[in-house]
């Protein structure tokens, strides 16, 4: 479950620019306070090299996610989704015509008040 929110909110570059932002933030507290390096790491106005690849990645997918698929290519999911097996019409049709069921049948007599009496012994 994990795994696919995090594909949800981009995935790999998602992990990459959490990396990215834990490197500005060390580096640039190294050089002034940590105050300043959140608001130089979140500001987007000193962008590492990381950053501009991730940035650049993420317009990429964006741009190719929106393109319509060429002709011919396979579709999404192709293996994922064979043809499907089951047919709506009887793939061999029997030559003989089908057996239809007799409507029921009415009981011989109707049931009597109780069950049949034996006959008396002599």
């Amino acid at each position: 479950m994990f795994l696919g929110c995090l594909h949800l909110i981009g995935g790999p570059n998602s992990i990459l620019q959490v990396y990215a932002w834990s490197n500005m933030l060390v580096s640039y507290s190294q050089e002034s306070s940590f105050s300043q390096a959140v608001t130089d790491t979140f500001s987007g106005e000193k962008p590492c090299g990381l950053c501009v690849k991730i940035a650049s990645s993420k317009s990429t997918d964006k741009e190719n996610q929106n393109a319509p698929l060429p002709p011919g290519s396979p579709k999404h999911f192709q293996d994922l989704f064979p043809p499907t097996l089951v047919a709506l019409k009887d793939p061999f049709p029997s030559p003989f015509p089908q057996p239809a069921f007799l409507a029921g049948a009415a009981p011989l007599s109707p049931p009597a008040a109780g069950p049949p009496v034996p006959p008396p012994r002599c």
